[in-house]
């Protein structure tokens, strides 16, 4: 397919001092060259507008995410209770103080009785690459952070036991082993991952690397400009069916390709895309996109990235979301209204997210 265009924020190779009391906005710049700008949002702005909608709806849809294979593997246990994570990120994880993935992992651990601790950067698997060792950037509020630059320690002393990754969302029109046929990279996507995994078994051994998959770019898709038009529900079908068709296929190969080369590492995957998307075509194919994106990119609005955080706690800590978690109402009504549905469909489809062997993709 042609190249789409780029709106995800990385940084460039410097440090920011952040804490657990502010965080960084993503910028939106209008390509992946762009500077990091420190923006203060230790005020929470809600930036969900359109969180007011009550509707119901329980259709047919059912998209598959992957399985290709009818078992169902699920761990017995928590995986973890007391994960320690550095993101190697981007604004599909972290985009404001209100819309990211971290605050959702901290307070449904902590609904749990477990712990999180986060720090992490913005970045591309190539910046990623190039730019170690890793420097601290992220600080968001409600969310203990585990290492900053102010602390004097480098990050073998942190104890990271869990690594989050991810790669920009639009260079999936060319395989992830071959590099950029339009950009000058000197590695794949995969041998940028090769890099940061070999980097992270010297220093942390063992440690478990979970590949997120996010979501595609939409700019291709719709002519919407997200303030007077936002996409029709045919464009947003050809979106989430390219979402779990050839996106997710790309990050399956993907995810196939790493673990190949390193076959002795702890090397998972979240579906987050692939089950957005399905959530979106089902339970709640009848709230309009204006409540769950803001523009092209498609950076999300909070709801969005609460589904988001929902599917990554899953995944991360082997358990359930917990039942009795306090959503709170900055967070679209049907979603929440619906949450019971949305945690049983998502972990029904993390229990059948294995490769062609039977196993799972996602737990140990």
């Amino acid at each position: 397919m042609p190249r789409m265009g780029s709106f995800l924020f990385f940084a460039l190779p410097y440090q920011i001092a952040c804490d657990d009391t502010s965080t960084q906005q993503d910028p939106n710049p209008e390509d992946d060259t762009a500077s990091f700008e420190e923006v203060d949002t230790d005020t929470d702005t809600d930036t969900d507008t359109d969180t007011d909608t009550d509707t119901d709806t329980d259709t047919d849809t059912d998209t598959d995410t992957d399985t290709d294979t009818d078992t169902d593997v699920m761990p017995a246990d928590p995986i973890r209770t007391d994960v320690v994570n550095y993101i190697f990120g981007h604004s599909l994880i972290l985009h404001s103080g209100e819309a990211n993935v971290p605050r959702w992992l901290a307070a449904l651990s902590a609904t749990d009785g477990y712990s999180y601790q986060m720090s992490g950067q913005y970045g591309f698997m190539d910046t990623h690459a190039s730019n170690l060792p890793p420097f601290p950037q992220w600080g968001i509020p409600g969310v203990v952070s585990a290492w900053d630059d102010d602390d004097g320690r480098s990050f073998a002393e942190i104890d990271f036991n869990t690594v989050l990754l991810t790669e920009a969302n639009f260079r999936q029109y060319y395989p992830p082993d071959e590099t950029d046929p339009d950009v000058d990279l000197s590695e794949s996507t995969v041998d940028s991952t090769l890099t940061v995994v070999d980097w992270l078994e010297n220093i942390e051994p063992g440690m478990r690397v979970i590949i997120y998959e996010n979501w595609p770019d939409m700019a291709s898709f719709t002519s919407a400009d997200f303030s007077t038009r936002y996409p029709s529900a045919e464009e947003m079908d050809a979106y989430h069916n390219f979402t779990t068709g050839d996106f997710h296929q790309w990050w399956l190969d993907y995810h196939d390709a790493v673990k190949a080369a390193r076959p002795d590492l702890v090397i998972h995957m979240v579906p987050v895309g692939p089950i957005l998307a399905e959530l979106l075509t089902d339970t709640l194919s009848d709230v309009p996109p204006e409540v769950f994106y803001e523009d092209d990119a498609p950076h999300g609005r909070p709801t969005l990235y609460f589904l988001a955080g929902l599917t990554t706690y899953m995944a991360m800590y082997g358990v359930e979301a917990p039942e009795d978690f306090e959503i709170p109402d900055t967070i679209a009504e049907p979603v929440r209204r619906q949450y019971p549905e949305i945690v049983a469909s998502i972990w029904r489809q993390l229990e059948a997210f294995n490769d062609d062997s039977g196993e799972s993709r996602v737990w140990p």
